[in-house]
């Protein structure tokens, strides 16, 4: 709050207890003459004061800030078939992904989900993913059904 805020309410209390003093000692006149028995006469209400408006504080608007998209180059045609037969490795020990296509490739007819579970001691679901994976990235290509083969010439 402000101190112009502060300020009008304080003015506005002091007028309400100066009120609140005036209309308890005409009770307590009207109390006494009662009890002396003399006519009770009614006094007259005093104007009440109307109440001063109280500035409400302003809020401030926060403006939103743009952020700044991260630009993203464009690859040629050569960085993306190069990107798309390539696996990346980024530990030293192959992928899962590495492990099925490096059994892929190796056989010269194809190699069958049981072939590959067989050398790479996957599960059959962990080699389903990882065939879905390969022949989505255009590495690996169905022959017939259980039957893969590397889409790489050598």
């Amino acid at each position: 709050m402000t101190n112009e805020t502060l300020k009008a309410m304080a003015t506005s209390l002091a007028n309400i207890g100066k009120e609140l003093n005036a209309l308890s000692e005409s009770l307590l006149n009207s109390c006494e003459t009662k009890e002396q028995g003399a006519p009770v006469s009614e006094p007259e209400p005093e104007p009440v004061p109307e109440p001063v408006p109280v500035p409400k504080p302003k809020k401030e608007k926060k403006k939103a800030t743009k952020v700044a998209k991260p630009v993203t180059l464009k690859k040629s045609k050569k960085q993306k078939a190069e990107t798309k037969k390539k696996l990346v490795k980024k530990t030293k020990e192959p992928t899962v992904l590495d492990r099925v296509y490096k059994v892929i490739k190796r056989s010269r007819k194809g190699a069958t989900v049981d072939k590959i579970k067989e050398t790479t001691k996957l599960d059959k679901k962990q080699i389903s993913n990882c065939l879905y994976k390969l022949t989505k990235k255009g590495l690996v290509k169905t022959v017939s059904r259980g039957l893969y083969v590397s889409t790489e010439e050598d």
